[in-house]
């Protein structure tokens, strides 16, 4: 057995050093921010000319050239909960219809390793249409397309550039799910098609809701992922937006381009998109609907660990009577403090290490750290040991419990200096630390 006065004598300089990494979240300070991709958007399209006159040829050609958006609905997997879009060249001279889909990937080649660091390697490639149509129906997704209205130059250019894109040189970048994916690169292309009007047009338009918010609409069917996806993500994406950020969705690319007109280079006021139709539709009930409007989950988070934080107290309360109940609490405990402590030693990892500039500057580090798997081993030695592991494990909670109260009085003072939208998880741990501290524990004489 433990000698108490050993224990307090490694456990309180353990303490200590716990309190000194509580702001862990301010490494992100020395971090350089997203890497720098020679392949992005604006690296590649820099030198491209979509005004350029065309020669005999290409007047001829552009005549039976017409380029598609097409936007697909949700899939199954996470990474297609969001939806996907993609560029169609039709070439009515041979009837055929290529896409060019900026959104490939392999689980091959190290794929979890570089997903792990942020440095995922998307491509570009050039693929048949109605191939993919086959494939997203058979997935029972649904799939819509609109024409572009382009003049005849920006026409040739952009087919020009895609065909550049997807050679394997140049088919390859860097992955971004904010800055840089299948939407965004599609969006970036048609602006530099209309001269920027594009972007000048959508950064006039705020929306109501936050990256955070958008991607929640899309998490919100699956509790347990979008609570994760929250708890991951910094206050970076909690900031306002326009129309142009949320066109990282595809769903949002499509609705601007419906919207959306330009000046050509007459003077006249063309709409960009024409000719919208349906591809295929969605059978009702295959999966969860994408919510129309966003709604917090602070209040439901609240009540259900409020409800198992009771849980947990009572059957702790109730031990003393009768042995295997302290079994049960000391397992579900320790199972809880450890995947808590395992959650934070994951974001520490992307803060400090990974290329995930999202979690930077994550104020979830202020309350949770590793030393929840420090308590969640005092849990379990309570199970085999005496009180002194016990009186350890709320002491650990009170302090965490002091120092959530001091943090969240801060937020609420200033919530431009800590205006990360994190209620759902820190109505996660507040119950917890709140249950299993000193506070609502009597002491006996």
């Amino acid at each position: 057995m433990l000698n108490p006065k050993l224990a307090r004598k490694f456990l309180l300089p353990l303490l200590l050093l716990c309190l000194a990494l509580t702001p862990l979240w301010s490494i992100s300070s020395l971090r350089e921010g997203p890497l720098d991709d020679p392949f992005s958007s604006t690296a590649l399209l820099k030198e491209r000319n979509f005004f350029k006159e065309l020669s005999p040829y290409e007047e001829e050609a552009v005549k039976h050239l017409e380029i598609e958006v097409v936007t697909m609905g949700r899939g199954d997997p996470l990474y297609v909960w969001f939806g996907h879009t993609g560029l169609v060249v039709v070439d009515k001279r041979i009837d055929r219809s290529v896409m060019y889909d900026y959104g490939i990937f392999s689980f091959d080649d190290g794929f979890y390793q570089t997903f792990a660091m942020g440095r995922l390697l998307y491509q570009v490639w050039a693929t048949s249409a109605p191939a993919r149509y086959d494939q997203q129906i058979a997935n029972q997704r649904s799939i819509t397309k609109l024409k572009l209205n382009l003049p005849p130059s920006a026409v040739i250019e952009m087919i020009n550039f895609l065909n550049f894109n997807v050679k394997e040189e140049n088919n390859t970048y860097l992955y971004h799910h904010y800055w840089e994916n299948c939407s965004t690169r599609i969006r970036d292309i048609i602006d530099k098609a209309v001269g920027g009007q594009f972007k000048e047009w959508a950064t006039a338009i705020e929306i109501p809701y936050t990256l955070r918010q958008l991607v929640m609409l899309h998490t919100a069917p699956d509790p347990l992922a979008d609570w994760l996806l929250n708890f991951l993500q910094s206050g970076v994406i909690d900031k306002p937006i326009t129309m142009w950020e949320a066109m990282f969705l595809p769903a949002a690319l499509e609705k601007a381009l419906l919207e959306f007109s330009y000046i050509d280079g007459n003077g006249e006021i063309v709409k960009i998109a024409s000719d919208y139709g349906v591809i295929n539709v969605e059978p009702p009930g295959v999966r969860p609907a994408t919510r129309s409007e966003w709604r917090s989950t602070s209040l439901a988070t609240l009540m259900v660990v409020l409800g198992g934080a009771l849980i947990l107290r009572v059957l702790l309360h109730l031990s003393k009577r009768w042995r295997p109940l302290k079994a049960i609490w000391g397992s579900l405990t320790f199972l809880i403090y450890f995947v808590l402590g395992v959650l934070s030693l994951l974001l520490i990892f992307m803060v400090t290490i990974s290329n995930h500039d999202v979690t930077y500057w994550n104020e979830n580090l202020i309350f949770a750290t590793p030393w929840l798997v420090v308590m969640a081993i005092q849990a379990l030695i309570y199970l085999f040991r005496k009180n002194y592991s016990l009186k350890s494990f709320r002491r650990g909670n009170t302090f965490f419990l002091l120092l959530m109260l001091l943090y969240m009085g801060v937020k609420v003072a200033f919530p431009t200096l800590l205006g990360q939208h994190n209620w759902p998880a820190i109505f996660t741990f507040l119950p917890l630390y709140l249950s299993n501290s000193s506070f609502p524990f009597r002491r006996r004489s």
